[in-house]
């Protein structure tokens, strides 16, 4: 009896677990962050479509760059 519920739960949670990383992301190829976001009748081309990185503001440290130094 305690082996059937706890295979129930195990079954449950793994739909649960299964369902939520189905559902989080988005399908597709990861985008540039700088890049602007393609219209939607418009063919893109890979070549042409390369942009250049923007230049930061402003060179001042953040308080959390001695994680990453």
């Amino acid at each position: 009896m305690v082996m059937k519920s706890r295979l129930k739960i195990l079954a449950l949670l793994g739909l649960c677990l299964g369902l939520t990383l189905a559902g989080c992301g988005r399908k597709g190829s990861l985008d540039d962050p700088g890049a602007p976001a393609p219209s939607q009748g418009a063919a893109v081309d890979p070549a042409a479509a390369a942009v250049q990185p923007q230049k930061p503001e402003s060179n001042e440290p953040f308080f959390l760059d001695f994680l990453i130094n």
